[in-house]
């Protein structure tokens, strides 16, 4: 079999040209809202600590840095989340979805190309969203001055090596490994340093678990999807809330404490986030998968209700 009849990289490049230069307007509308969003917190951050009596301290400063880095990785996540429901925008209407399934591309490079564009392509416009209002924010200095000369500071650097702290596999937290006498406790007490590796690739894999969530739920719901499936979580999450609250954890899980309890020798907590990552990698791939099932199905005149 010829692998380009199925899937070229040059007819992928193509179709992304086409989508990036039919919905341009479009795209202009969403970067401007990711830097006007981007730019409001700055200003805000600067009016709120512009009453600042006395010099700030070096944890003032840090926690100046620390709300920036808090609020642009709820706003991203918000973003992320939101545009990957987003991934059938261009196949809402009737004669959208006959346009886009019409282009002398597979379905497979059609499903690339909108996966990559709420993946990346979004992640790279809120970055160059971000930098921008970084940028601009430093016209509006002569409007707070009461601002203390320490909250002026170029804080995108700051940021993201504050971000880079929290999610960088190759960091380490102190813990202690050996048993502990406490009525006999040693002057000094034996830390060292634990790899939080496997951890920190299991909270990924949990991100884009989720994230893969709403991809399936913006090729399923179509319109709305964000909300929909946003609802059906809350309403999945209701339902196993109150299953789990009326039932005796022993009686159904109590094997599991049994096996831990057996194996704890070589059942340690990486090899638990190893095993937990893997999981939730298989889980994001199925979610992938049948991702791609329901946009292969697309049909010009949709079906009032489909299961699949």
């Amino acid at each position: 079999m010829n692998t380009k009849s199925y899937f070229s990289f040059s007819r992928l490049a193509l179709v992304m040209k086409r989508d990036l230069m039919e919905n341009w307007k479009m795209n202009l509308y969403i970067f401007l809202g990711f830097f006007l969003a981007f730019l409001g917190v700055y200003l805000f951050q600067m009016y709120d600590y512009s009453d600042y009596d006395g010099i700030p301290t070096a944890y003032q400063v840090e926690r100046y840095i620390s709300h920036h880095t808090e609020t642009f990785s709820i706003i991203t996540s918000c973003l992320l989340f939101y545009f990957a429901s987003e991934s059938m925008r261009n196949m809402r209407t009737k004669e959208q979805r006959l346009s886009y399934l019409m282009l002398p591309a597979t379905k497979l490079e059609k499903f690339v190309s909108r996966a990559l564009f709420v993946t990346i392509g979004i992640f790279v416009m809120i970055l160059l969203a971000s930098l921008l209002a970084e940028a601009v924010h430093w016209a509006f200095m002569p409007f707070f001055e009461n601002l203390p000369d320490k909250f002026k500071i170029c804080v995108w650097p700051e940021v993201w090596e504050e971000i880079w702290e929290t999610i960088s596999p190759f960091k380490t937290r102190k813990v202690i490994l050996t048993p502990l006498d406490y009525n006999n406790l040693p002057e000094t007490l034996p830390w060292v340093d634990k790899s939080m590796f496997f951890e920190i690739i299991l909270a990924y894999w949990i991100a884009l678990w989720w994230h893969s969530l709403y991809i399936l739920g913006g090729n399923y719901f179509g319109k709305y999807a964000f909300f929909k499936t946003s609802g059906t979580l809350i309403l999945i999450g209701i339902v196993v809330a109150y299953l789990l609250s009326n039932i005796d954890p022993k009686e159904y899980f109590g094997w599991f404490e049994e096996f831990v309890r057996m194996n704890e020798h070589w059942l340690t907590e990486d090899v638990v986030a190893g095993v937990a990552g893997f999981i939730f990698f298989c889980f994001t791939a199925f979610n992938w998968w049948l991702s791609y099932k329901l946009f292969s199905r697309q049909q010009v005149i949709k079906p009032k209700f489909r299961l699949l």
